[in-house]
């Protein structure tokens, strides 16, 4: 037995073991995205609509924090 040979043969199983393992983990990751789909549509809708909540907050807030400054200005003079 050559040792040339062994150690080869164990470069190539390494290999193949590695590529195994790797698309063994891309089709899962697709399988899992494909029933997830619907679910991250409804998460990514439900951020837009609490960005824009907080959006819309903070503007109100800038406009009672104008008004409460406004009317502290005239309670001191």
């Amino acid at each position: 037995m050559n040792t040339g040979e062994t150690t080869l043969g164990r470069v190539y199983a390494v290999v193949l073991m590695l590529v195994g393992i790797g698309f063994i983990a891309i089709l899962t990751g697709a399988i899992a995205e494909r029933f997830l789909a619907g679910e991250i549509e409804e998460v990514a809708e439900a951020t837009a609509e609490v960005e824009a909540t907080d959006a819309e907050l903070l503007v109100e807030l800038r406009e009672i924090r104008s008004r409460l400054d406004s009317l502290e200005t005239r309670l001191r003079a």
